[in-house]
């Protein structure tokens, strides 16, 4: 009988063995593309702000809402506000226009599930004081967004990207990067720029990130930000590159912009 006992116990112990030793063995790694976030697609809309309350009329934007957007009741999203890039009213699986390439590099894994807005033409000296004290306290009643600095950001094209800039700069305290394609500042308004560089902490100065082609007539505006930068020791990434004041020039940048945008974010 104790016989038998030790021979099963042995059996027992070496069943147990072999179940830890398959447990041990490496499991293997997946080489497939990188799963969606979300089977879903993204959504496209467009709303106002009716009656804003510095100096224009209304303030008309598209926006984009990541996929699932609906069904995650309890996520909160980070915010690009991107000024004359070009928005879209349907998704496009190849153009790289913001709110396409947003879904593409979404479902890819690349890009963080992110709100995209897209003013409409308010360009004029103000629109900058508007769209912050305006439109972003309206996005972020109308849509889950995380109101912070760090998941609020700010880019644009040439004229729009005088404005995102003049945001960044001039609020701090909403905007945590800015990036400029093909924009400046004009040499009229360096001295007003200049004074909100010196009125803000250090620490809240934002990233900024300026791409413009060595053959854009815009290359004076770029050296007029630059020489404020420069001058009050604020750090940016400058890219010039050859190309023109065109689409032609801006769309191979898109992506690689887009996730600048969203480093730091999870």
């Amino acid at each position: 009988m104790k016989q038998t006992f030790k021979i099963m116990s042995l059996a027992f112990l070496f069943i147990l063995l072999s179940a830890c030793a398959a447990e041990d063995l490496p499991v293997p790694t997946a080489t497939a593309s990188p799963m969606p976030i979300c089977t879903e697609v993204g959504t496209i809309g467009g709303d106002h702000v009716a009656n804003p309350t510095h100096g224009f009329d209304s303030i008309y934007f598209d926006y984009y809402l990541p996929p699932c957007y609906e069904s995650l009741k309890n996520q909160r999203f980070p915010v690009m506000y991107l000024m004359t890039l070009r928005s879209e009213s349907a998704l496009s699986p190849s153009n790289n226009t913001p709110f396409s390439l947003a879904e593409r590099l979404i479902h890819a894994g690349k890009l963080p599930p992110v709100i995209l807005i897209v003013p409409g033409q308010l360009l004029g000296y103000g629109s900058d004081t508007a769209l912050t004290k305006d439109l972003v306290p309206y996005v972020d009643r109308k849509f889950r967004t995380i109101q912070d600095r760090q998941h609020r950001v700010t880019g644009g094209i040439s004229n729009g990207a005088a404005v995102a800039v003049r945001m960044a700069f001039q609020y701090p305290e909403s905007f945590s990067s800015t990036l400029l394609l093909s924009g400046g500042l004009s040499e009229g308004e360096l001295d007003r720029f200049e004074g909100w560089v010196k009125r803000m902490p250090p620490d809240t100065r934002p990233r900024v990130r300026i791409e413009v082609g060595q053959q854009d007539g815009i290359l004076e505006y770029v050296e007029n930000l630059q020489t404020v930068l420069d001058r009050q020791h604020v750090r940016y990434t400058l890219n010039i590159t050859p190309g023109n004041h065109d689409w032609n020039f801006w769309s191979p940048k898109m992506e690689d912009c887009l996730l600048w945008l969203a480093v730091g974010w999870s």
